[in-house]
């Protein structure tokens, strides 16, 4: 039995309701649940609850019964719930908040008030892990929903456009699951968030958070991502997933399956051995982290919480399993995104599928003719994201390449060894958190019942404080500037490289690995959304020292870059991580006939510190494509933030003069990959003007402008306004605020007197309009 702290707001005042509840662990949501949605009254579902715990251990030793008795009677999680307008249910699950221990407690007692305020927290502000709740699990539908379903499916199939229209809507009210990957996506969130409560109540988080270096963090980081316990439960499912997938194809002999190894007394240890005996095969990116995270809590002998979780994730994997096949990009990458959280203290931002998938198909369309049902062709397509983070770029890229291959006639078992041809050979990922890497190969392994893969290009790079040399700091991905191999050094003698410590995260016995350098040179396509943190940000989860001796790390290894090549002087940034990026994929992209696609920020297409970048970008590259969305709050492609960023797409182009730039305004962003199939499909059928079914529009800059470092058409909606908008720019008339000896303020003062006089309107009373009609 479990005491739990409910907190529930249903009322119309918007107040919240305090009560306790005892049962089983999983009982606690469900009453939440009647609650909010039966009308049952909250007394005959909980009990009081008390403003302080029961008393607290005292320091002397006591029996184990008297132990048990008092554990038994104090809370030890909270859950809290809401009713939201449209009769959604919002329900979160937590651990309490305890008191420090007195001198000889084991732990502290509960602090009833400020856990009370954190049940607040998590109903008000999304704090906490999220309760899938019952009526949205698997629902079996009855004969006669069937049966509604089918008749009324026939009588509207062949009205034009009107089935695809209303399809959700009859779905939905005839308990039919359309989407089986959706669904179970759904329950394999909940099963990590169940996994995640069991280890965070056997007190496992401080020992996670340390393994996965979230303790450094300042709390105010600390809190946007997700914690050990949620990132270990999400490791463990990855592999617990592919376990199965690997025992139900009986393959690899020796291997037996979760229903076997979650009955073992030990599940802890018969899972730990099954996993490293896969290993020995090969999988290592996707089941190594997990391993990793077991270790971690063995060292702190506090078993009972990962024996639960692991027991809980066995079931729920073995019940989704082969759904892990079916997953694509727009699934998967949603999951992880959502279950890790923001992070920013790495500099990563997660990129959103949707925008991931607009990138990746405006890449293969910048190749041109492409036979895809060739396995030459993929293997010869090096593709590389030198931040690649959790994968969903490169995931996007090789559905895309997919989905090409099978409209030029591919069968599903070509397509199987298309996509190992890829994985095995072409697409390289780097980054520097081996949790987001485990994810990128996860993804890159997801929509493909064949998963005998023999090696992966991704790569743990190295980053902070080397364990070994404690004078040696290490700044990731850019420390590829300092490889001979990306960088040449003219001039100098053939000295040795500076020592690049990259692990291949994937290895086999029999399989030659590379090394980070040989993946990323001489890439046909380079992928990124590179990170844009300020370089003062950089190691947020290192000690000062470490932090200040990453900084000069990076500040040599952009010495090196501009020693090779005095133009890149005027590209880097002291302050932005962005450009470094930008000028590693300019020298690891092909020569001939190389592709960079990124996502940046749109302030960079018209900032004066910027312009320098932009020049030396034109001249290298063709800017085939800047696509910018100007939907209001859809206006960012990347997770966790809120700026305006736009997709760019350079190709390298030797000749002069180089072709115009095609500049696409979207005025809404896709919901989903069946609406950016529809974008796509549209662009490929708009040359300029209005682009079909309300996109937007499509136009077209000059290169001579695009070369002088004016790429402002992309932060215009109307093409009209940027063509007016430039002419005012090169105005000779037009004096620039320092030639005035005016401030921007001084001048808006002066143009809202000279309107006073001519309109005879008072500024301070004269209404102003914005987009959303509201009075300002």
């Amino acid at each position: 039995t479990v005491q739990t702290i409910v907190a529930i707001a249903k009322d119309e005042d918007k107040r919240i309701s305090y009560r306790q509840h005892s049962g089983a662990p999983g009982d606690a949501p469900i009453a939440v649940e009647r609650a909010l949605t039966d009308d049952v009254p909250l007394n005959s579902l909980f009990q009081p609850l008390a403003d302080t715990p029961p008393a607290a251990l005292p320091p002397k030793r006591i029996s184990d019964a008297q132990t048990a008795a008092y554990r038994t009677a104090e809370p030890t999680q909270i859950v809290a719930g809401k009713l939201n307008p449209d009769g959604t249910l919002h329900i979160r699950r937590d651990t309490v908040v305890r008191r420090k221990p007195q001198s000889g407690q084991e732990r502290g007692e509960v602090d009833i008030p400020k856990s009370k305020r954190k049940a607040r927290d998590m109903i008000n502000k999304g704090e906490g892990q999220r309760v899938t709740p019952s009526r949205e699990q698997r629902q079996r539908p009855t004969r006669g929903a069937r049966a509604q379903f089918h008749m009324q499916a026939l009588l509207l199939k062949d009205i034009p456009g009107y089935a695809d229209a209303i399809k959700m809507n009859l779905l939905s009210k005839s308990g039919l699951v359309h989407n089986r990957v959706a669904r179970d996506l759904n329950l394999l969130e909940s099963g990590i968030s169940e996994a995640a409560f069991h280890m965070r109540n056997d007190e496992l988080q401080p020992a996670l958070d340390r393994h996965f270096g979230i303790d450094n963090l300042k709390p105010s980081d600390k809190s946007k991502q997700a914690d050990g316990c949620t990132i270990a439960a999400l490791l463990m499912m990855n592999a617990a997933m592919l376990h199965q997938r690997i025992a139900n194809g009986a393959w690899l002999s020796g291997i037996t399956d979760l229903e076997s190894a979650k009955n073992q007394v030990n599940v802890v240890a018969r899972i730990r051995r099954e996993w490293e005996r896969i290993m020995r095969h090969d999988f290592r990116p996707v089941l190594e982290p997990a391993v990793n995270a077991i270790h971690a809590i063995e060292d702190t002998a506090k078993l009972a919480g990962l024996e639960r979780a692991l027991r809980h994730i066995a079931a729920e994997a073995q019940r989704i399993a082969e759904t892990y096949a079916d997953m694509g990009a727009d699934h998967a990458g949603p999951l992880f995104n959502r279950v890790m959280g923001n992070q920013a203290s790495d500099g990563a931002f997660f990129t959103k599928p949707v925008a991931a998938s607009i990138a990746a198909r405006l890449t293969l369309d910048a190749l041109g003719p492409t036979d895809w049902t060739s396995a030459d062709t993929w293997r010869e397509t090096k593709i590389l994201d030198p931040a690649c983070g959790s994968g969903t770029l490169l995931a996007a890229i090789l559905a895309d390449m997919k989905r090409r291959a099978q409209q030029q006639g591919a069968t599903q078992a070509q397509l199987n060894e298309l996509q190992r041809a890829a994985v095995e050979r072409a697409i390289k990922g780097l980054d520097i958190n081996p949790v987001s890497l485990q994810l990128a190969a996860s993804q890159l392994t997801a929509g493909n019942s064949d998963i005998r893969y023999r090696q992966m290009g991704l790569h743990l790079m190295p980053y902070g404080p080397d364990r070994d040399d404690p004078n040696r700091v290490s700044a990731g991905s850019l420390e590829l500037l300092a490889q001979k191999a990306i960088v040449a050094r003219h001039g100098e003698l053939d000295i040795a490289d500076d020592r690049l410590a990259s692990q291949a995260v994937w290895s086999a016995a029999d399989a030659e690995l590379e090394d980070a350098a040989d993946a990323a040179k001489d890439a046909r396509i380079v992928i990124m959304n590179p990170p844009f943190t300020n370089r003062a940000k950089m190691g947020e989860k290192f000690r000062e020292s470490d932090k200040q001796a990453l900084r000069q790390r990076a500040d040599a290894l952009e010495q090196a870059l501009v020693n090779n090549d005095k133009s890149m002087a005027d590209f880097v940034d002291k302050n932005a991580l962005e450009p470094l990026f930008t000028a590693l994929a300019d020298k690891c992209v092909s020569g001939e006939n190389g592709i960079i696609t990124m996502i940046n920020s749109t302030i960079a297409l018209s900032a004066s510190s910027a312009l320098n970048k932009r020049r030396i970008l034109a001249q290298r590259f063709h800017i085939q494509t800047l696509l910018t969305c100007h939907q209001p709050n859809r206006i960012n492609l990347s997770q966790n933030t809120s700026i305006n960023e736009s997709v760019i797409v350079a190709v390298r182009h030797a000749d002069e003069p180089k072709p115009p730039t095609r500049i696409i305004n979207l005025d809404r962003m896709p919901i989903d990959d069946a609406e950016v199939a529809d974008l796509h499909e549209c662009l490929a059928n708009c040359e300029q003007g209005a682009i079909p079914n309300g996109w937007g529009e499509v136009s077209h800059w000059p290169a001579e402008r695009i070369q002088a470092g004016d790429w402002t058409a992309a932060l215009w909606r109307s093409p009209e306004l940027a063509q007016a908008a430039a002419r005012f720019a090169g105005d000779p008339k037009m004096k620039t605020l320092s030639a005035s000896n005016l401030s921007a303020g001084q001048i808006g003062r002066e143009l809202t007197k000279d309107f006073e006089r001519a309109t005879d309107i008072n500024a301070d009373t004269f209404p102003v309009i914005d987009s959303a009609g509201a009075d300002k």
